[in-house]
């Protein structure tokens, strides 16, 4: 079959927030706690049973067992493209690009100790093969087709039904969120800042955002995770990325203390979040939703890591296919119940370890690009300036073939360089006499900037992840732009 058309009195300590674009945010939220509140967010969320169309009965896996532990859950999120209720074309007349398709998808994998979580993410334009699903009585799928397309033809449901058969995982539980209730979480959270190496013109959604720094809101930030053909290099494998440096940035304000502090707005972000939300029948129930929130409470940005599932060309110049041997490793560690990228732990007291000291607003660094991938030390620069660093310089290295980021300082400004290699994890530090100005040559195994927290203790950066085949994983905590 031919290619489908492309549709351009509770306490609630921490709650699982909402879906953005697929993503559940894992938060800490207090003082939003009376049962007709609950019963209000709960009325929010629209239940869709799914077992005709998997063909198995749904089975609500218990966030508590009777012995008192976690289950590792696996959670298929996804956004869906609908335009329905949208007055505005910039995101594909309504009248013509009818139907849904899963805009964004996400395998998303909560460990059994909640020390970690995995979320992948799959390629819309992934040529597979759509499984035979029940819809309203009839079989549809059973041909060739992008991965978007079994939410067209089948639903939440066919698309869980391929994920299974793509990665021989179970799905327990799925979650899609539409535009609207999209910008609406982002809107309620009072925006969310995103970094552009430099500006972003995408007329097709009104989006105009300067180089650097900026806070969209709700109908900017669509723009900004939707746009191809006027940012990067206009392929949806590009999107992912920023897609992913965007929820990564939404789940650290998320996070901040303010919106703690603030118990107006958390209702406000909830009744968002769930306003737009379409589940199973057992993450509709509150009280399930309550306990996974529960069981995530030690979860940090750092601890939830974002990977893209290994992919080969398909020959088409338009599409991919899976990487069955890359991907093997992944699916059996999701399987295994083991992290991708190991957390990130603080060093234990009376380790040794040093603390950095000196702030990034108090640093001036030089970004030399010795990775061979276009544009890297610019967007290096970008979320280093996005922290405070100074940036004096942006360039070439000597050569392009440097694996390893190596930050070169001098005997007078080792302190300062420990905080830049706090940003950068992985990268080295080589001590360079006469170098009035740090200078960071980054590798081709830069992954991220990630926060610096002055007065923490220094982490080691050759021991802090394990080395992976896949392609640019990161993890929520850092800083990466597009």
């Amino acid at each position: 079959m031919s290619e489908a058309p492309d549709r351009g009195p509770r306490r609630w300590p921490r709650i699982l927030l909402g879906i953005a674009a697929g993503l559940v945010l894992l938060l800490s939220l207090a003082g939003v706690g009376v049962d007709v509140v609950s019963a209000k967010l709960e009325g929010n969320i629209t239940a869709v049973d799914i077992s005709d169309t998997t063909g198995r009965p749904h089975v609500t896996v218990p966030v508590v067992n009777d012995e008192g532990d976690y289950s590792a859950v696996n959670i298929l999120l996804m956004g869906s493209d609908s335009r329905e209720g949208e007055t505005t074309k910039k995101y594909g007349d309504p009248n013509v690009y009818t139907g849904e398709r899963s805009d964004t998808t996400i395998l998303l994998h909560l460990s059994k100790d909640r020390s970690f979580a995995t979320a992948v993410s799959i390629p819309r334009d992934t040529w597979v093969m759509i499984p035979e699903c029940k819809r309203d009585g009839e079989t549809v799928g059973g041909f060739e087709s992008k991965f978007n397309t079994a939410f067209e033809v089948g639903g939440p449901g066919c698309t869980v039904k391929l994920v299974e058969q793509m990665t021989g995982l179970t799905i327990d539980n799925f979650a899609v969120i539409d535009f609207t209730g999209f910008k609406n979480v982002v809107d309620a959270l009072g925006g969310v800042e995103v970094c552009l190496t430099e500006p972003a013109n995408d007329p097709a959604s009104d989006l105009n955002l300067p180089a650097g720094t900026s806070i969209v809101n709700g109908e900017q930030a669509l723009g900004f995770v939707r746009a191809r053909k006027t940012l990067s290099d206009g392929s949806d494998l590009s999107r992912i990325k920023r897609q992913q440096a965007f929820l990564s940035s939404m789940i650290r304000e998320a996070s901040s203390t303010g919106l703690l502090l603030n118990p107006v707005q958390l209702y406000s972000v909830l009744d968002a979040a769930t306003q737009g939300l379409t589940t199973d029948p057992g993450l509709a129930d509150i009280d399930v939703l309550r306990d996974m929130a529960l069981s995530v409470k030690g979860m940090a940005p750092g601890d939830i890591a974002f990977l893209t599932m290994p992919w080969l060309e398909r020959g088409d110049g338009e599409n991919v296919v899976v990487d069955e041997e890359g991907a093997a490793p992944l699916w059996q560690s999701i399987k295994d119940d083991v992290p991708w990228i190991k957390p990130k732990k603080p060093s234990s007291s009376g380790s040794g370890s040093a603390k950095v000291t000196v702030a990034p607003a108090d640093i001036t660094v030089r970004v030399l690009n010795g990775s061979g991938v276009a544009g890297r030390a610019a967007e290096v620069a970008a979320a280093l300036e996005a922290q405070g660093f100074t940036i004096a310089e942006i360039g070439d290295a000597d050569r392009s073939d440097y694996v390893s980021t190596e930050i070169r300082h001098d005997a007078p400004s080792a302190e300062a360089a420990r905080t830049v290699l706090e940003a950068l994890p992985g990268a080295s530090a080589v001590a360079e006499d006469g170098a009035a100005t740090i200078t960071i040559v980054v590798g081709s195994s830069y992954s991220g900037v990630s926060i610096v927290d002055v007065g923490s203790t220094a982490s080691n950066p050759d021991k802090e992840r394990e080395s992976d085949t896949i392609t640019d994983p990161t993890t929520a905590d850092k800083v990466r732009c597009a």
